[in-house]
């Protein structure tokens, strides 16, 4: 046999091995039964096995005897038009047949066919911009077919680095392409908000960008696969884009191994799509020929059949609602366990994967002393957690950052320590670090403040300017407290001519003396159809009197220009918004069984009067949507539609259709403004319909994080824990955003005592723990430790008083501080009630100077129609006579001290 001289090879490079798969290669070789793999991207079921969803299993009986011919080039055609149904059957494009499909091998090879479409159709572009980090695939496969990629910098601090995102698409050269991530980002987990997309979305169709769409996890984040489409249709029929959509059913049909894709590309006309589709063949025929037949087939059954088509969007949701319980598991026992670190990006990321910001040496460590794991940028596939393997992953995390957590602190020079810091150190910390313990005494040495708390993870500090400031403001919402030097009064922004007002209307309520009669005398003013002496409507001296006290004090106005200089005003004086609502309302009151409101008639109508007051109600409602600016909150009374809705309500059947479609109507409106709706919590004669109706509305509005409608929940209901767990569970069970209005209730006068607390404080009590509890992300066997994730969630407080409001200001910011998970809150007073209250919050804030959201309720319309809503407000102050007694005494001093001002 002759030497070897020669080999065609001789100058090849060795490519390394792709490290995802080589770590499943590792964890495949690893004997220890307690190895865990984290790397992998495909789900696994709660004992860590391949699950094959019940969809798919029953699709697979009807192909059975279906053979295996070659495919057409562009695939299996019944495959490409459900796929193309499921994704965009609502959009202009689809009902204008724009939009050239080709069955692809999976992923992978949809977005290398929509690469390949983009070269040959001369489209002029060189630059493809991927998002850094992104999934590894990108930049090989962009890059070996000529493209120039360009990386966009996409994560900062642990989330979503806006700004920078943005500002690489706004400087792109218009010759450009971008890989765009439908949703649940790979690796990050880190998605933009709608708001985020929608700015997006206006810089690419300004600069000309083509965007090619990732959408490897639709329905599979959420659950819900709408709602993890928006993007994709925002882009393509809200903005009308050509773009290039690449769809996967690997993950969310679990068909790995049979690799099913499609290349989705929309055109601006159908004949431009026939030559699309036509360039889609050719790259097809000269890199597979064409693809592979049984997945498609499969994935096509489930999506034709209503009946496999229904229990796959319920497989979705299984898989998502398991993977959102392992973060949140992941996250709750780090946190019981005191790790070290910020630990919250766990739960904010969304999807499949996440990152957990260790580092190299920390990953190295896993594998070798605890058999776990993951890729070497720190991603983590959730699907890999159990209940069987999730508090021994958290302690092995536990054990590697320990060490990191004593560099850090080493690394703390004490030269820097000042007399004016506070400082909070952990308390494991102090327990594991011989340094801690060492900066301890040197900050007590130092004569800074020091406190251990055993919730934050790591040193932290804040100058104590800050924190006088802050504590002045908050005592200042304390009606007997002295103000702290420099800080203003709380009332200080109150015109003279509203504090005189208050003033007056608050000597009245603050004496049970005069407050006793003149509610009797507001209880008759409410019934329609009073004589003449007692008609508000008709009486000119008696509206006069009653519209420049108690109606001015407490509603907007009689017509929409009166009403909209109420809300300014309030605006000018601080309030992030008004909370406005239409006066049309019905009571019932059981002790009397009958119904009371000037809104509507009290007695059942013919159909013709039933279409008319709920035409009236809708004609209002809408009008005072219209008065919303953004941000705005509409707050509806649903009785007000007349009393076929109301006895619909209280039977809790069949809502009449068109009222129904009217709330469909109001809730997108309000949305369009970008404001937000409180559906009014009533006398619980019909508050099991309403509940009904809200939660219906909110699965259809409340999507992806953001809320547009709340439901309201009265603290003083011995029920209302029960009816909010029940509402947690739908809200997590149906992947939407639960939005609550916690209030202490209002209907104390009408509603059965039996079902109320039996006393305040049990009242009080209930209120503070749902606020707490909610804003902790832990409640009723939700989040915390419990195995049930908390939903996503966003919070209303509404209230009069001050210690609540002050204990969930102080919890917000101090998990807020603590990058802890917490659900958003905002704050909300009526008009013309507890105003020291309102203003103290405003003067609560943060270290950027940034005070709390801070709403005022209010409503408007004639004084016939306001006369139930000032009854209950007369109520309320008499039922809290020590809070009313506080405002009055507050608006008093409020009062000498601008007299003093002028002598």
């Amino acid at each position: 046999m002759s030497a070897y001289k020669h080999s065609a090879f001789d100058t090849a490079v060795f490519v390394p091995p792709d490290p995802i798969f080589e770590v499943t290669k590792r964890f495949n070789a690893d004997q220890n039964p307690q190895k865990v793999n984290l790397g992998q991207g495909t789900y696994r079921d709660g004992n860590a096995k391949p699950w094959v969803l019940p969809s798919v299993r029953e699709a697979e009986k009807s192909i059975v005897d279906a053979g295996h011919e070659y495919l057409p080039i562009e695939g299996l055609q019944s495959f490409r038009d459900e796929a193309s149904r499921l994704l965009f059957h609502d959009t202009s494009a689809y009902k204008e047949n724009r939009i050239a499909t080709c069955q692809s091998i999976s992923g992978t090879g949809s977005l290398l066919l929509a690469g390949l479409v983009l070269r040959k159709g001369h489209s002029g572009i060189e630059n493809i911009i991927i998002t850094d980090p992104t999934w590894s695939n990108h930049e090989l496969l962009f890059g070996e077919i000529g493209y120039h990629v360009v990386k966009a910098p996409y994560y900062k601090n642990q989330t979503f680095d806006f700004d920078g995102y943005l500002n690489t698409l706004k400087t792109a050269d218009k010759r450009s392409a971008v890989v765009l991530h439908a949703c649940a980002h790979n690796p990050t987990g880190c998605d933009p908000t709608r708001e985020q997309w929608k700015q997006i979305a206006t810089v690419i169709k300004d600069n000309g960008i083509f965007p090619i769409i990732d959408s490897a996890y639709l329905g599979f984040n959420s659950g819900n696969y709408e709602e993890d489409a928006w993007a994709v249709k925002y882009l393509i029929d809200k903005l009308g884009l050509e773009a290039a959509v690449c769809l996967s059913f690997a993950k969310n049909m679990g068909l790995y191994g049979e690799r099913v894709g499609l290349t989705a590309i929309i055109t601006k006309t159908e004949e431009r799509k026939t030559t699309v589709f036509s360039l889609l063949q050719q790259c097809q025929r000269q890199t597979v020929s064409n693809p592979p037949v049984h997945g498609a087939r499969i994935a096509a059954a489930v999506l034709a059949n209503p009946d496999t088509s229904k229990q796959w969007r319920q497989d979705l949701l299984t898989m998502s609602l398991r993977i959102k319980s392992m973060r949140q598991r992941l996250f709750d026992e780090l946190l019981r366990i005191e790790t070290p670190g910020d630990w919250s990006h766990i739960v904010n990321q969304t999807g499949m994967f996440g990152y957990t910001g260790i580092s190299k040496p920390q990953i190295e460590a896993l594998e070798e002393k605890h058999h776990i794991y993951m890729a070497d940028t720190s991603r983590i596939s959730l699907a890999g957690l159990n209940e069987h393997n999730v508090e021994y992953v958290a302690k092995a995390l536990d054990e590697v950052s320990s060490g990191l957590t004593s560099q850090l602190i080493v690394s703390r020079s004490s030269s820097f320590i000042t007399p004016d810091m506070t400082f909070v150190l952990s308390g494991k910390i102090t327990n594991r670090s011989r340094a801690a313990r060492n900066l301890t005494f040197t900050i007590r040495a130092s004569g800074a403040t020091f406190r251990r708390d055993s919730i934050v993870p790591l040193l932290r500090y804040t100058s104590s300017t800050a924190t006088t400031n802050a504590t002045a403001a908050l005592e200042a919402t304390r009606t007997n407290t002295p103000l702290a030097k420099g800080a203003d009064s709380p009332l200080a922004e109150l015109p003279p001519l509203v504090l005189y007002r208050s003033l007056f209307v608050n000597a009245i309520s603050s004496r049970p003396w005069l407050l006793i009669p003149s509610l009797h005398l507001l209880q008759r003013l409410s019934h329609a159809g009073n004589p003449y002496l007692f008609n508000v409507s008709r009486n000119p001296l008696l509206r006069s009197i009653l519209k420049h006290t108690f109606y001015k004090q407490f509603c907007a106005g009689e017509t929409g220009a009166e009403t909209q200089a109420t809300m300014k005003a309030l605006q000018d004086m601080g309030f992030k918004g008004t909370i406005l609502t239409f006066a049309k309302e019905t009571v019932f009151d059981s002790k009397t069984g009958t119904q009371q409101g000037h809104g509507i008639e009290a007695s059942t109508k013919s159909e013709s009067q039933w279409c008319k007051n709920i035409e009236a109600w809708r004609d209002g409602t809408l009008k005072t949507v219209e008065l919303l600016r953004e941000g705005d909150q509409l707050a509806t009374k649903l009785t007000g539609a007349g009393p076929d809705v109301c006895e619909a309500l209280h039977n809790d059947s069949q809502l009449p259709k068109q009222f129904v479609d009217a709330c469909y109507e109001i809730s997108q409106k309000v949305k369009d403004r970008g404001a937000y709706i409180l559906i009014d919590a009533e006398s619980q004669h019909y508050q099991w319909g309403i509940f009904r109706l809200g939660m219906e509305l909110q699965e259809k509005f409340n999507t992806d994080g953001n809320v547009v409608l709340y439901n309201s929940y009265q603290a003083y209901l011995k029920s209302t824990q029960d009816t909010l767990k029940n509402h947690l569970q739908i809200a997590s069970d149906k992947g939407f955003t639960l939005g609550i209005k916690v209030v202490r209730g209002a209907y104390m006068s009408s509603d059965p005592r039996s079902l109320i607390h039996d006393t305040k404080q049990d009242t009080d009590d209930n209120y503070n723990q749902i606020a707490q509890g909610i804003l902790r992300r832990d409640f009723l066997g939700f989040g915390g430790s419990s195995a049930k994730p908390f939903p996503s969630a966003q919070l209303l407080l509404a209230s009069h008083n001050k210690e609540s409001l002050v204990k969930a200001h102080e919890l917000h910011q101090e998990r807020t501080k603590a990058n802890l998970p917490t659900v958003p809150v905002k704050f909300a007073q009526l008009h013309g009630m507890s105003d020291e209250v309102s203003f103290g919050l405003l003067q609560l804030k943060d270290d950027k100077g940034v005070s709390p959201e801070v709403y005022k309720c209010t409503t408007w319309g004639t004084l016939g129609e306001c006369m139930a809503y000032l009854t209950r407000r007369a109520i309320e102050n008499r039922d809290a006579a020590s809070r009313t007694l506080d405002e009055y005494t507050a608006l008093k001093n409020e009062a000498w001290r601008r007299l003093a001002f002028w002598r």
